[in-house]
This record gives structure tokens, C-alpha cells and sequence, in this order.
């Protein structure tokens, strides 16, 4: 027997509840609308769900979610949602035959309908379907994950979809875009695979910003702050992984590359709130030399250097420190009920950040700019959506 989907925890509003009261799914529409989650393990939990608050979610994924999350709860009255993320697409890939992880012991088969309702039954919010990775141009996966979801007729189910990078391709995210559009259930997106060529670096950047605009009831997770700017062009949710790890699939069978090339830095990669972006904390450590970094005021850190995170043990720390950092922006970003003013609010904070790149590189006086905005930041700081999908990127370049 279907156990019936939870109310969201907090108490919208009337701005909240109106945008929730248009969409066109029912409870994992509810869960999810306005929210940016934090896509964390289970050992971080507790420490996490104190910084995103209520306002919040979690997105629990590894060893032991259900303990943590029911920690979460009892312990720290934690009220936003929580959901578990199988991670399914880590260990295979998804076919036409078998779009889904059905994670059984070899002796005993569990359904999608099972692994949904264990989900529900051991207190998420909402369910995650188990996909697998889906490799690019591969419809005959695509089509089997989205009948298998929506063949539920569950209003408590949230699809995932693992896409490698290839599908934002021009060629490709068109017809993406199709069969989504047409899939009358909420959506989780969580890119995949990396796009190391500039042109598709771009092509990916502009491609998530079409899917999140034209699909219809769709978040995306796993990802960097990629997923505020998704928010700010009216994505449905999104979640942002706690370290280089949860930030993005590596598809079966690839090395994560996460780190130095002969895996000697040890170094966590660190959320810099001027720059908007992430950087190696022996990077930082390096460009600045002798000279002061800047501290961060972020709620954890108090000041520390941000370019103080070199080892080992400060891991932890850098994780907290950025959910920090990115907590506050999202709160700030959802503030406004208009969809302009998100989006404006978010141009305004890539726009500074391009100009504190520039900063730094005087603060470091370095002979050639070490500091370079990425290339997904000046997208971001562009006039809309329509602007970037066209091919134009503004601000234009100094």
C-alpha cells in the first residue's frame, strides 16, 4: 500500500504557493519548487542541513542516507525535504531494456514500483527513479526511463536523468528537449560526463539553459552553481554537490580525473565568493604566494584565508564552506517573486564577479591574468536566455 506523499515542511509564501499552485504535477512538484537542495553524503548530513536550513533541502547519496536523514530529523528537527539519490548511473549504464538499477541481491527481483516506495517508506520526501547513465543519442534508454517513470502514475516520483554531455549538443537537445517536454512527470536532470573542447563547453552551457527554460517541471541536479543559474531562468529546483565528486556524473567505467594529474595535491577544491567560481585551494595558494588572500565572512569560515584550505583535513571544512557561500545566494536569489528580478539579481552578482577577477590579478600583480573567468560565467552574466541560446554572450569580453 502506497504510503501518502508527505506536505512540504515549511509554510510558503503566498509569492511560494501561487508559482507551486501552477505546476502542472502534483506532490514532487511541491517538494521540489523554489528550492535549492544540497547534493551531499550521508557523514556530512548534520553539519549540512544546519547551514540550508528549512529554506533548503537535502539530496542524500552513499553510505547509510537513512540513518543520517533520520538523524537529521529527530536530532536537529531538520523540517526541509530530504530525498536519496542512489547514484545508480555511477555503476551502469542505462538500456532499452533495462533503463533502471533494480539493485536486487541476484536471488530476489525489486521492481521500480519497490524501489520507489522504499524510498517513501524510509522517509524521503520524494522518490528518485534509479536510471542509469544515459549515454548520448541513446533514445531507445531515454524513451524506456520515461515510460518506466511515468507508467507509475505516481505524483510522488521524480525522474532522474543522468545525461552525458553529448545530449546538449545542437544536434541532439532539440530532440532531448521533445521527449521531455512531453513527459508528464517531475524531472531531475544531472549532467554527466565532461566537455572539455570550448566549443562544447559552451554548447553545454547553452544547452542546460534550454532545457531548464522549455522543459516543463524540471530540476537540475548534481551539478556546480550551474544550478543557480538555472533557478534564476525558472528552473523548477537544483542541487549543488558538497565536493568535486556529487558536482558531476563520471560516466561507468571513466576515472573521476578529480585533483592532480599524478594525485598529489591533495588540496580541496574551494568555492571563492568573489571570483563566483571554484578553485583548487594549492592554486589559490600559488597565485597568492606571499602575499594576503582574502578572507572569507562566509557563516563557517570567520575570516579564514581562502587561500588557508591545502590539505588533507581541511576537505571537510572547504565542503562546509561553500554551502555556505552558495546558501546565502540562493536565499538572496529566490527572494524575488518576479522572474526578472532572479534574474536580475544573478547578472548583477556574475557581472561583479567578472570584475573581481581582474581585481585579484592586480592584488597578485601578476604579469599575464591568472585569474580567468570561465567561460559558463560570462554566459551567465548575459542579458537572457533568448541573448545566450543564440549564440551571443554578453557583457562583450574587455
Amino acid at each position: 500500500m502506497r504510503r501518502p506523499v508527505p506536505p512540504v515542511r515549511r509554510a510558503r509564501a503566498s509569492g511560494e504557493a501561487t508559482r507551486a499552485g501552477e505546476r502542472a504535477c502534483g506532490g514532487a512538484v511541491a517538494v521540489l519548487a523554489d528550492r535549492v537542495f544540497a547534493h551531499a553524503r550521508p557523514s556530512d548530513a548534520s553539519h549540512v542541513a544546519a547551514i540550508v536550513g528549512a529554506g533548503g533541502g537535502l539530496v542524500l547519496t552513499g553510505a547509510n542516507p537513512v540513518r543520517a536523514a533520520r538523524r537529521c530529523r529527530e536530532e536537529q528537527a531538520f523540517e526541509g525535504p530530504i530525498l536519496f539519490d542512489s547514484a545508480a548511473a555511477e555503476a551502469r549504464v542505462a538500456t532499452r531494456e533495462r533503463p533502471f538499477d533494480e539493485g536486487g541481491d541476484g536471488l530476489l527481483e525489486i521492481t521500480l514500483e519497490q524501489r520507489v516506495q522504499g524510498q517513501i517508506d524510509a522517509g524521503a520526501d520524494a522518490a528518485l527513479t534509479p536510471t542509469g547513465y544515459l549515454r548520448a543519442a541513446d533514445f531507445g534508454a531515454l524513451d524506456a526511463a520515461v515510460e518506466g517513470a511515468v507508467g507509475l502514475a505516481r505524483d510522488d516520483v521524480i525522474l532522474s536523468l543522468p545525461l552525458d554531455a553529448g545530449w546538449l549538443a545542437p544536434g541532439l537537445i532539440d530532440k532531448l528537449i521533445g521527449v521531455l517536454a512531453r513527459a508528464p512527470v517531475a524531472k531531475a536532470v544531472m549532467p554527466g560526463g565532461r566537455a572539455a573542447a570550448p566549443r562544447r563547453m559552451l554548447d553545454g552551457v547553452l544547452g542546460l539553459r534550454r532545457l531548464v527554460t522549455e522543459v516543463p517541471d524540471v530540476a537540475l541536479f548534481r551539478t556546480d552553481l550551474t544550478g543557480l543559474d538555472a533557478v534564476a531562468q525558472g528552473c523548477l529546483a537544483a542541487s549543488i554537490g558538497t565536493s568535486d565528486a556529487l558536482r558531476r556524473l563520471v560516466p561507468p567505467g571513466e576515472t573521476a580525473g578529480y585533483g592532480s594529474a599524478d594525485g598529489g595535491d591533495r588540496s580541496p577544491g574551494v568555492l571563492v565568493p568573489d571570483l563566483l567560481t571554484y578553485v583548487r585551494g594549492s592554486v589559490l595558494a600559488d597565485r597568492f604566494g606571499d602575499r594576503a588572500a582574502p578572507p572569507c565572512r562566509c557563516a563557517r569560515c570567520g575570516g579564514r584565508s581562502i587561500a588557508g584550505f591545502l590539505r588533507q583535513e581541511d576537505w571537510k571544512d572547504a565542503r562546509l564552506h561553500g554551502v555556505a557561500v552558495w546558501t546565502e545566494w540562493a536565499r538572496n536569489l529566490l527572494y524575488p517573486d518576479s522572474p526578472e528580478g532572479r534574474r536580475r539579481y544573478w547578472r548583477r552578482l556574475c557581472r561583479d564577479a567578472i570584475a573581481a577577477h581582474a581585481r585579484y590579478n592586480t592584488s597578485v600583480r601578476a604579469r599575464e591574468p591568472v585569474f580567468v573567468p570561465p567561460e559558463s560565467l560570462w554566459v551567465w552574466a548575459g542579458e537572457d536566455t533568448a541573448t545566450a541560446t543564440a549564440g551571443v554572450v554578453t557583457p562583450a569580453r574587455p
